[in-house]
């Protein structure tokens, strides 16, 4: 079971810092995409969170992840920098 929740703890990761670099270099050509695509997100969030049946924990938890990684604020943490950031 460790193996599997490594992997999958991994594979959100890595999923989430794609999904940052993907809006981060849009963002470069259009400077409103990442807000955009943060109140996307946003609503992602609340949909999975209020309206769907079972246990959705790892989907929340890489959606949050992902808008971490593009702001650089962490509920547990604080403010710190967004991911690749200069």
């Amino acid at each position: 079971m460790t193996g599997q929740t490594t992997d999958l703890h991994r594979a959100k990761r890595g999923v989430a810092i794609l999904a940052a670099c993907v809006v981060q270099t849009l963002n470069e050509s259009d400077p409103s995409f990442e807000e955009r695509f943060l109140e996307r997100l946003r609503r992602a969030y609340s949909e999975l969170r209020d309206n769907t049946e079972g246990d959705v924990i790892q989907e929340l938890e890489l959606l949050s992840w992902t808008r971490e990684y593009l702001t650089g604020f962490s509920k547990f943490t604080g403010q710190g920098k967004p991911f690749l950031s200069d």
